[in-house]
C-alpha cells in the first residue's frame, strides 16, 4: 500500500507487525477451507479432525490481533490513513474469524456424512469452495497492495458463488423428492453450501473494507440500498460494456420495455465481440425480450449528440473521455461470460445478472419526473 512511512521506527514496526499478523491469520484461513475440503472429498475423517483443532490458532490470532489494534490506538492515536487502516483490521479480523468458524462447521458435517454412504460426486461444490477460496485469497491481495480496484472485483465475484449455492440446492432437493432416504445426506450437503456461500459474503465483506481503507469510501450494503436519484428523464441513455454481448445487451433489452416513451436507448462496446452471447438471448428470452436479432456495435455507430446518460457495466471498462464528460453512472456487475462455458452455474449466473438489470433500471425509471 503506498503512503508514508513513519519517523517514528517504533511505530512502524507496530503497524508492519500488524500487517503481517493479518496476512498469516489470512493464510491460515485459506489453508483451514482448503483443507476442510480435501477432508470432505478424500472421506478423510482424520484430516476432518485435524482441521477442527487447528481452528484454535485462528481464534488466538484474532485476540492476539484485536490486542495489538487497541494498543497502538491508545497509544499511537493514529488519524487518516493510519486510522482507517486499523479500524478496518479491527473488522478484517472478525471476519476472518468467522471463515475459519465456517471451515469448521465443514468439518463437522463431513464427520457425519462420512458414517454413511456417497450421496454425490461433490464436483459443483468443490467449484463453488474454490470460488469462495479465491475471493478470500483476492481480498487479502488487495488488502497488501491497497488495490480498490481488486476489491471491487471480489465483490462482483460473489454473484457467482450465489449463483453456485442455488444450483446445488436445487440438485439436493431432487435428491430428497426422488427418495426420502437421501434427505439426511442431502441436507448435510446442503449445509456445506451454505458455508461456502458464508465464505464469500465475508470475503466480500473484507473487499469492502478495503475499499474503505483506500479510498475512504463506505460502500457497505450500496447494493441492497440504492436509492434512485431525482430528475428529468434524459433524451437517451448508452448501456456501455466492452464486448456488448451480454450485460449492455440485456440493459438495453429491459430498458426498451421499461424506459418511458421517448426515451432513446443505445448499448455499445469498447471493444465488440462477434455476437450476442447465446446464453444473454436465452435468459431474456424466457422474460419475452428478443435479442436474437441484436448485433454487438462499435461506440462509432452510436449518435453521441442523443446521448445525456451513459451507464457502464463492468468495472474493467475504459470510457472514452468525450463520454464521462457528460452525466455517468456505474454499474459494475460481474460478467457472466466469464464463467466456464460448460458449467452447471452458467445459466444460474445470467439469470442473477438479468434479474439485477432489472432492479437498476426499474430504480432509473423511479428517479425521473
Amino acid at each position: 500500500m503506498s503512503r508514508m512511512m513513519h519517523t517514528d521506527r517504533e511505530y512502524e514496526a507496530e503497524l508492519q507487525r500488524l500487517r503481517e499478523q493479518l496476512l498469516f491469520m489470512g493464510a491460515r484461513v485459506e489453508e483451514l477451507i482448503a483443507t476442510s475440503m480435501r477432508a470432505l472429498t478424500a472421506r478423510d475423517s482424520a484430516l476432518a479432525g485435524r482441521t477442527i483443532e487447528a481452528d484454535h490458532q485462528i481464534n488466538r490470532l484474532e485476540l492476539d490481533i484485536d490486542d495489538l489494534c487497541l494498543r497502538v490506538l491508545a497509544r499511537r492515536q493514529p488519524v487518516a490513513s493510519d486510522l482507517r487502516f486499523i479500524t478496518s483490521a479491527l473488522k478484517l479480523v472478525t471476519d476472518l474469524e468467522r471463515i475459519g468458524d465456517l471451515g469448521v462447521n465443514i468439518c463437522e458435517r463431513v464427520l457425519e456424512l462420512n458414517q454413511e454412504p456417497p450421496l454425490t460426486p461433490y464436483v459443483d461444490l468443490s467449484n463453488m469452495a474454490g470460488a469462495a477460496e479465491g475471493m478470500v485469497r483476492e481480498a487479502l491481495d488487495a488488502f497488501v497492495h491497497g488495490d480498490a480496484d481488486g476489491a471491487r472485483q471480489v465483490i462482483e465475484r460473489d454473484q457467482v458463488v450465489d449463483a453456485y449455492y442455488a444450483q446445488i440446492f436445487r440438485e439436493l432437493l431432487t435428491y430428497m423428492m426422488e427418495d426420502p432416504r437421501n434427505i439426511y445426506r442431502a441436507t448435510r450437503v446442503q449445509s456445506i453450501a451454505k458455508y461456502l456461500e458464508r465464505v464469500g459474503d465475508h470475503a466480500t465483506n473484507l473487499a469492502e473494507m478495503v475499499v474503505f481503507m483506500v479510498q475512504r469510501r463506505d460502500i457497505r450494503h450500496l447494493g441492497k440500498l440504492d436509492i434512485a436519484v431525482a430528475g428529468p428523464a434524459p433524451r437517451g441513455v448508452l448501456f456501455l460494456c466492452v464486448g456488448n454481448s451480454a450485460r449492455s445487451q440485456m440493459a438495453e433489452g429491459w430498458a426498451r420495455r421499461l424506459f418511458p416513451a421517448g426515451v432513446k436507448v443505445f448499448s455499445a462496446g469498447s471493444q465488440p465481440a462477434a455476437r450476442v452471447n447465446p446464453h444473454a438471448v436465452a435468459a431474456m428470452a424466457e422474460v419475452g425480450i428478443d435479442l436474437a436479432g441484436h448485433r454487438p456495435k462499435p461506440l462509432s455507430e452510436v449518435p453521441a449528440d442523443e446521448v445525456d446518460l451513459v451507464v457502464t457495466l463492468c468495472a474493467e471498462e475504459v470510457c472514452p473521455a468525450g463520454l464521462l464528460a457528460r452525466p455517468h453512472d456505474s454499474w459494475a456487475l460481474p460478467d457472466p461470460a466469464a464463467v466456464p462455458e460448460g458449467s452447471s452455474a452458467i445459466d444460474v449466473v445470467f439469470r442473477r445478472v438479468r434479474d439485477e438489470l432489472r432492479r437498476r433500471v426499474e430504480l432509473m425509471v423511479a428517479g425521473w419526473r
